[in-house]
């Protein structure tokens, strides 16, 4: 997983939440914006500490939060627009159920339609470029794909910072605005049915289940270095950044954001992807999330499902690149890579992690490891 899925894009010293008061004063922190998503969130939450089943059982929790009105127009803007060896990026925005516009980079053959399309999501420490160069490559072979900016990606008006206990409100946002994508792809598009992938690595991976289970119009998908719990690896993490704020956040606001991360840990919906086709991407050498969470995220999973480990750090390598890259063309009806497209592939640089994750530590755990 890694130090990204909420630690430090609240850890950073631009983005960290300043609980203020007295020291000692637990009852000092802000409480979060009475919003229906909030609220919606918190019932979930209370669903998730007392679901009514047997103990140790994996249920979905409610359904409804996932909803939208797809009658919304899509408010679709296309900012700009380059053509490049038979491939279009557009810049893009395109409304959010949850408010807001999402940008995002829409990437297609320009030449003849696309066959299939495929939505990436980024890890933590990166943004909407991190697949921009696997996705151009994956266009030649007739693959339109989506790459939105997460929603803690993008810009705020001044104050408008979300508390440490809103945060997995973007989370959930996140699920909804993939949904929309999925509008937006068969929209413009018009793609047949059940030709549509998705990609998340890390962030995006451990929503990846929440994303299986509430949109079975995507029949492949692809989960890197997800963490099936991500309200137990807050407590387990050693890493420096969290460990701080988890030492020094008010118990009160601690536990509440706690809560509603449990709320949306995929362990809750993984195992009812079906059937929608599963691949786990897990790296040996992982900084962050240990063999046992990979396995266990793997376990929980439905069916048709399928594992690989791969012998590099969170970020990923080629083969994983290539393997992915393989198994969404096998299952969205578009034909394997070729040699030059295999080679090509292999030559695209593994993410970094952005500058500001650099300035809030994050290069000493991360740095020239990945």
């Amino acid at each position: 997983m890694g130090i990204e899925h909420h630690p430090i894009k609240h850890a950073t010293p631009n983005q960290h939440v300043d609980v203020g008061g007295p020291e000692g004063a637990a009852d000092a922190c802000p409480m979060p914006q009475e919003t229906p998503t909030w609220r919606m969130l918190q019932q979930m939450s209370a669903s998730a500490r007392d679901p009514g089943g047997t103990e140790g059982e994996t249920s979905m929790l409610d359904p409804s939060a996932f909803l939208y009105d797809q009658h919304v127009p899509l408010d679709l803007a296309v900012l700009s627009e380059r053509t490049q060896e038979g491939t279009t990026l557009q810049d893009i925005r395109y409304a959010s159920p949850h408010g807001g516009q999402v940008p995002a980079y829409l990437i297609f053959p320009s030449l003849h339609a696309p066959r299939a399309g495929v939505i990436f999501g980024h890890w933590g420490e990166g943004d909407r470029e991190e697949f921009v160069e696997e996705a151009t490559i994956l266009a030649r072979l007739g693959i339109v794909s989506l790459c939105p900016d997460a929603p803690f990606r993008r810009p705020l008006k001044p104050g408008n910072e979300p508390s440490l206990v809103e945060i997995p409100q973007g989370d959930l946002q996140w699920v909804v605005d993939v949904r929309r994508g999925v509008d937006l792809l068969l929209e413009r598009f018009s793609l047949p049915v059940g030709r549509l992938g998705y990609v998340g690595h890390s962030y995006a991976a451990t929503l990846a289940g929440a994303v299986a289970a509430s949109e079975h119009r995507l029949m492949a998908l692809v989960v890197m270095a997800g963490e099936p719990a991500l309200s137990e690896w807050m407590l387990l993490t050693t890493h420096p950044a969290l460990v701080h704020e988890r030492e020094t956040t008010p118990q009160g606001e601690y536990q509440a954001y706690l809560a509603a991360l449990a709320a949306l840990d995929a362990c809750h919906y993984i195992g009812r992807a079906s059937p929608s086709n599963l691949f786990f991407q897990f790296a040996r050498d992982d900084e962050y999330l240990p063999v046992e969470r990979g396995e266990l995220y793997y376990a929980l999973a439905s069916e048709p499902k399928q594992i690989a480990w791969y012998d590099c750090k969170h970020a990923f390598n080629a083969v994983a690149r290539c393997d992915r890259a393989r198994f969404l063309c096998e299952h969205l009806g578009v034909d394997l890579p070729s040699a030059e497209i295999v080679a090509l592939l292999e030559q695209v640089r593994s993410p970094l992690p952005l500058e500001e994750w650099s300035a809030s530590g994050a290069e000493q755990a991360h740095g020239s490891s990945n």
